[in-house]
């Protein structure tokens, strides 16, 4: 589903890689955790996936696409197949809770009739029936998170991508959200999302993908912000070991990128984040298709395979 070959990114006027000869695979269905300190490369990943940067050197395939060989013009298609939920919930303040759901059907052409359907129906998935003709001002925090939730995964997509839904929110609200994204991935999305909530990440004991100044460092399962975060190990002129330094960026979003999140991207067109693929979205609550039990009961993890395995915990070391 996402696959990255000794993927390197190294954005103008750095010297430092965001990322450095990552390789990893997210299998369909997966959902894991990517965690780092600030500067760490998150970002810059989520940012590979959408298609919002191109990669320095490396190989990126999503859902089936080469991105070597994708053509400009087939790049919102492919955005219409990965939702997308973002820190700062980003919806539209003049539009009810409705409204902002069904903007995603919208854009796509959907039918009235079946938007009608589907958005009352997502909106109860995720929490808000009864809340249809609110503004997002009338919301709290975990509940307008709720709502780019419904938006970003009304239209079924087979991936979700969340970079730090949960940073602005409380801890127990945050692991609410989680716990959502949860049940969502129990109905097939896979689901990526960036963090740095430590008591989320260990509650939910998911895959857990630790990057250090660009460099994949750890990638466990069913891991935790401790064991999932294992040090970069370095060695000092006398050949002993010591930890890596501080990344050298300062704290934010920016992966050492000097222009992100300042609406300048490798491309123009990634507005395009919120469509969706009109696809099959019928979800019977209390039929065979009912959403599984989510959290620490949930089912053991699912077996994974492909071209990159994963070991009980990978430790790296420069020279």
């Amino acid at each position: 589903m996402i696959l990255f070959e000794n993927v390197t990114k190294t954005y103008p006027r750095t010297t430092r890689p965001a990322l450095e000869d990552v390789s990893l695979e997210i299998p369909r269905g997966e959902f894991a955790f990517v965690v780092g300190t600030s500067g760490s490369g998150k970002s810059t990943m989520m940012q590979l996936v959408m298609k919002e940067q191109d990669v320095t050197s490396g190989r990126v395939l999503v859902a089936g696409r080469d991105f070597d060989r994708l053509p400009e013009r087939k790049v919102p298609a492919l955005r219409r197949e990965i939702g997308c939920v973002f820190q700062d919930f980003r919806l539209l303040p003049n539009k009810t809770v409705f409204q902002n759901v069904a903007y995603a059907l919208q854009v796509l052409g959907s039918s009235r009739a079946r938007i009608r359907q589907t958005v009352p129906e997502t909106l109860e998935l995720v929490g808000l029936a009864g809340m249809e003709k609110r503004l997002p001002h009338q919301l709290s925090g975990g509940e307008q998170q709720r709502v780019a939730i419904a938006r970003a995964f009304v239209n079924r997509p087979p991936i979700l991508l969340a970079d730090e839904p949960t940073g602005n929110l409380d801890p127990d609200t945050s692991l609410g959200i989680v716990q959502l994204l949860d049940r969502i991935n129990r109905t097939g999305t896979t689901v990526v999302m960036a963090t740095h909530d430590t008591v989320t990440v260990n509650a939910m004991r998911k895959r857990v993908i630790r990057l250090d100044r660009g460099v994949l460092v750890s990638d466990m399962e069913a891991g935790d912000y401790t064991t999932g975060s294992l040090p970069r190990i370095r060695l000092d002129e006398t050949g002993a070991p010591r930890r890596a330094d501080e990344p050298e960026v300062p704290d934010g979003y920016d992966d050492g990128d000097p222009t992100a999140y300042d609406g300048r991207s490798d491309h123009d067109d990634h507005d395009d984040r919120d469509d969706r693929d009109d696809r099959d979205d019928t979800d019977d609550t209390d039929g065979p298709d009912a959403l599984p039990p989510i959290g620490r009961d949930a089912d053991e993890p699912r077996g994974r395979g492909g071209l990159f395995r994963r070991s009980k915990a990978t430790q790296t070391s420069s020279h």
